[in-house]
């Protein structure tokens, strides 16, 4: 799986940014899955105050929040995502998953040097390793700085960066918090893999000691 793995930054902002992805293969081990994930659901559930942002694919568009952790924990879920912001946090919980041997395929993304260590200190060996070559051809089209980096935390390219630009904009105007702003932008990212506290810290960088 690659929608985790482009995301662009600093090393030091991506420092906070680890998404775990764990799922089901069709022909392998898709069918009477069920209960399995619904057991790794409550293992994650164990670090919900930790988590920056989770999900499954599969959101609520009601209104509130796309993703309820007790709903989870009771859904038939193919997949599941879930965002971390430290690295002994997700390291506790990966630590918790190899022990519980659920035999279901988990990825994590990150910076290479660090997800290597940490599977080396819960005392795993990756399978794969798949790295981010960067971005090829027109890359003159591509959004800039800071909205390209909060643009590619959703992998399917659902936070469109003139909807960042106008959250900039509200942010300069006094009209939205950054919190409230980079919320907004997460609700467009229905895999729940947008990390809301890197998004925040962007926009308090895009828009601090600015004037229009």
């Amino acid at each position: 799986m690659t929608h985790t793995l482009h995301r662009q930054g600093s090393v030091e902002d991506l420092h906070e940014d680890y998404v775990l992805l764990i799922r089901t293969s069709r022909f392998v081990n898709h069918e009477g899955s069920e209960k399995t994930m619904q057991q790794i659901w409550e293992v994650i559930s164990h670090y919900e105050q930790d988590l920056v942002n989770f999900g499954n694919h599969n959101p609520n568009w009601d209104g509130g929040e796309l993703y309820d952790m007790e709903v989870l924990k009771k859904a038939k879920s193919r997949i599941i995502h879930v965002v971390f912001k430290d690295r002994e946090r997700i390291k506790a919980c990966l630590k918790e998953i190899k022990e519980r041997d659920f035999g279901i395929s988990t990825v994590v993304s990150g910076l290479c040097g660090e997800t290597e260590k940490i599977c080396a200190e819960i005392g795993i060996a990756p399978h794969t390793v798949n790295y981010s070559l960067g971005i090829h051809g027109r890359t003159d089209r591509l959004p800039k700085g800071e909205t390209l980096e909060i643009h590619t935390m959703c992998g399917h390219a659902m936070v469109s960066y003139h909807l960042i630009d106008h959250m900039v904009k509200e942010i300069r105007r006094g009209k939205m918090t950054c919190k409230a702003a980079a919320k907004k932008l997460s609700r467009m990212c229905d895999c729940g893999i947008f990390n809301t506290y890197r998004a925040e810290k962007l926009l308090k960088k895009m828009t601090t000691n600015h004037s229009e």
